[in-house]
């Protein structure tokens, strides 16, 4: 029979201890939006704070549901399962907040856990309710151990570059609603800052050399011509970083999401007001049709003039230089 508890303490508290893994489930208030439930884990970087506060490090990832869920109207419920020994399910019902990674609280915060590269908040649940229950019905497995993926990831990336992958990623929830969006735009203002992340975007990217020349197309429509010689290298970057592309000759098919994702990656620099941003306006232009009328979007790479013309859409590019 499941039972409601004043605390976590006692033999809850060192079941809790115990875990290697917990889930999350928010939701936004919108009566058509996106649940969403994620799997958190990594030992050391999630515990209780007192006896009805529970907390989490949060790395960046490839979303940010959880946080704009929270930043909209707090609800969440934290749950954890035992895969081995006795069964048992726990529930904290609650109201989560964000402390991220540029407010003061934050370093005290952090402080209580272990050090994870990338870190962009720390969760801390105020909780309201705590009940646990059977659990028959979860399966017997053995902890294996940890998946050693995510913090060198983002140690390879650095500081600047988890920043420039949350602008890229996070800063919106996948219904439109702010989600970690608390990165600085400062760098975004000027050319020199500019050169500067596209630069460290260039250097994520395996093999890669600018193109002479690229663009974006809807059926073979080309919006915006990238000329060889152009100053404009920054949303070249950005669309082979989206398409995980390394620059090389090639017509790839683009997804309504990368496109959105480029246009969201490359806004922030509409705050350096030193030169036009053509490609940007295309980009959005080109949104717009697709979504009037729908048809192909295509991106268009080219390495070196003298190499073979990859497509159609891409012998109408080299007419247009």
């Amino acid at each position: 029979m499941g039972k409601v508890h004043a605390r976590v303490d006692g033999r809850l508290r060192e079941f809790v201890d115990a875990q290697q893994v917990f889930f999350v489930a928010t939701a936004p208030l919108a009566g058509d939006g996106h649940l969403n439930l994620s799997p958190r884990g990594i030992p050391g970087t999630f515990g209780m704070l007192d006896e009805t506060t529970f907390a989490w490090l949060d790395g960046t990832g490839s979303g940010s549901e959880t946080i704009a869920h929270l930043r909209e109207n707090g609800r969440i419920t934290v749950m954890f399962c035992a895969f081995g020994g006795a069964p048992n399910i726990v529930r904290f019902h609650g109201r989560g907040r964000v402390a991220t990674v540029y407010d003061e609280e934050y370093a005290g915060l952090a402080a209580r856990f272990t050090d994870l590269p990338g870190a962009r908040a720390v969760v801390v649940v105020d909780i309201e309710r705590i009940s646990d229950s059977c659990g028959w019905t979860v399966p017997l497995m053995e902890y294996a151990g940890e998946r050693d993926l995510l913090a060198p990831y983002f140690e390879r990336k650095g500081v600047d570059g988890s920043a420039d992958y949350r602008r890229r990623k996070n800063r919106t929830s996948i219904d439109g609603l702010p989600a970690f969006d608390f990165d600085p735009l400062d760098e975004w203002s000027t050319l020199a800052g500019l050169g500067r992340i596209r630069e460290r975007l260039a250097a994520q990217i395996d093999g890669w050399t600018y193109p002479v020349s690229y663009a974006l197309a809807l059926d073979g429509e080309i919006g915006h011509v990238n000329l060889p010689g152009g100053q404009h290298r920054l949303p070249g970057v950005v669309l082979a970083t989206v398409l995980k592309h390394d620059g090389s000759t090639a017509t790839l098919d683009v997804s309504r999401q990368q496109l959105d994702e480029a246009i969201t990656t490359l806004a922030p620099a509409t705050a350096c007001t030193e030169v036009e941003h053509p490609n940007l306006a295309a980009w959005r232009a080109l949104r717009d049709a697709h979504d009037e009328r729908g048809g192909t979007i295509t991106a268009v790479f080219v390495r070196d003039a003298a190499d073979p013309a990859s497509s159609t859409t891409d012998a109408t590019l080299r007419s247009l230089w």
